[in-house]
């Protein structure tokens, strides 16, 4: 019997799968085929493979001799489920979708001398303000401003530059050791010994 099977040999790393991937991948764990061996068929990196793992794997229980046995077993449509939800959240507000007079205000909010509003104070107000009207977060203005959509520029914006944070410096205590080993004055060492009389000298005494 001869059957081909394909394997990639690329090795694709935190890339995003298929749904018919993960449902390869629910096929191969139960069969008992391993990560490493699944991420080699597929041609994914290994930790592409035990990522998707642990995101689709759900406690399920079973008697054993009468007694309950927890265990892990992945299922692809909750990887898939975790991986749409996912990207529905990611989503932000598209700037064609952005009501004109909220960014005409804003933008008049953002350049007025003083400036009373910040970012974040702007589109709280203006949301208090107008209830019905679709405004975007704090977040999303900053993407609008960082990619060079709107009139104003990231310089004009209030804590929108980083500044380097300061460091104290520790004081430094300097250590008084003496004098050196080199420096100090040699010492002839007069040890006793069994017999009367005699002594031993070290190397560097005194004659």
């Amino acid at each position: 019997m001869n059957v081909s099977t394909n394997y990639s040999t690329t090795n694709q790393a935190y890339k995003h799968l298929s749904e018919a991937e993960r449902g390869k991948i629910e096929a191969y764990l139960c069969s008992g085929i391993k990560p490493a061996e699944i991420a080699r068929r597929l041609g994914k990196n290994r930790s592409t493979i035990t990522c998707e793992i642990n995101k689709g794997s759900i406690t399920q229980v079973k008697k054993v001799n009468g007694q309950k046995v927890y265990y892990q077993h992945c299922y692809a449509d909750a990887v898939q489920n975790r991986y749409r939800y996912a990207r529905e959240a990611s989503y932000y507000l598209k700037l064609d979708r952005v009501s004109d007079d909220f960014l005409i205000e804003f933008t008049e909010a953002m350049k007025e001398k003083p400036r009373i509003h910040s970012v974040d104070t702007f589109v709280h107000t203006y949301k208090l303000k107008h209830v019905d009207v679709v405004v975007p977060s704090t977040k999303t203005l900053y993407i609008y401003i960082h990619h060079g959509l709107l009139e104003i520029m990231v310089i004009d914006l209030p804590r929108a530059v980083r500044i380097r944070k300061k460091f104290s410096k520790r004081p430094f205590t300097k250590k008084h050791l003496g004098k050196s080993i080199k420096e100090r004055p040699k010492r002839s060492i007069i040890v006793p010994v069994l017999e009367i009389g005699k002594s031993i000298q070290f190397w560097g005494e005194r004659q």
